[in-house]
């Protein structure tokens, strides 16, 4: 990139394209109570395809998300995940605002900006989530900024450092939850697709006879991609190394 140079970013799945994705979910918490205090911690590890099946005119893209294997090792015991081979059906436009999804997600990923933007550039995104007690959805602010580029499992990527500032949430009467969040993700603007994002989030719930801290650090990592073009029989694969 020509330094002052302006980008798009903006997701680029083409029908038949399918994207491989690792991901690890590392999970902390300790509990203090006015009896005991104690801790646990937890990793998942898990492998996603995602698989364009549609594009319309505008760009919305039509996606296959599948959890084709997956596991979770808590306290010395590993197991399977019980929602492995399930798929989920999700309409996303180019900036990655998701407009339709088959199941409902306990979340909403923030959408890129819909100008280009320079390096240096700062931009807001809303996300909704789902929190235990609350029955209706939460908005959190997340700030982004466009820090730099980077060369990044063989992709030219743009490097977009993201924070959710301490964020209070009241749930109960006598109960408060507060979050923040910090993270960068590596996203290939020329080809349109996250390579590696790596966000920790933090929450911390009191009451009046304790509380509960929590830490969750979410790596996602580009394994492979693959585009079909059907009848054709022309294949083209590459593993990011």
């Amino acid at each position: 990139m020509i330094v002052g140079e302006a980008t798009m970013l903006e997701y680029k799945m083409q029908k038949g394209e399918q994207l491989t994705y690792n991901t690890k979910v590392h999970s902390e918490q300790e509990i203090k109570t006015e009896e005991q205090s104690g801790s646990t911690s937890s990793d998942v590890e898990m492998k996603m395809v995602q698989k364009c099946t549609d594009v319309a005119a505008d760009g919305t893209m039509t996606v296959d998300v599948t959890i084709q294997s997956g596991k979770l090792r808590r306290d010395g015991q590993e197991e399977e995940l019980p929602n492995i081979g399930q798929t989920i059906t999700i309409k996303m436009k180019k900036s990655g605002e998701i407009v339709h999804t088959s199941v409902d997600l306990p979340f909403e990923q923030p959408a890129f900006p819909t100008k280009s933007v320079k390096k240096g550039e700062t931009w807001d995104g809303k996300s909704r989530i789902s929190i235990p007690g609350k029955a209706d959805m939460v908005t959190l602010i997340y700030n982004y900024s466009l820090h730099d580029f980077a060369k990044v499992s063989g992709y030219d990527c743009a490097e977009i450092k993201v924070s959710c500032p301490e964020t209070k949430i009241p749930i109960q009467e006598g109960i408060e939850q507060t979050l923040t969040a910090n993270g960068v993700t590596h996203f290939a603007n020329r080809e349109g697709r996250l390579v590696r994002s790596e966000v920790e989030t933090k929450t911390n719930i009191t009451a009046q006879d304790g509380s509960v801290f929590t830490s969750i650090k979410v790596i996602v990592e580009l394994e492979e991609s693959k585009k079909d073009f059907g009848s054709f029989g022309v294949a083209e694969d590459f593993i990011i190394k």
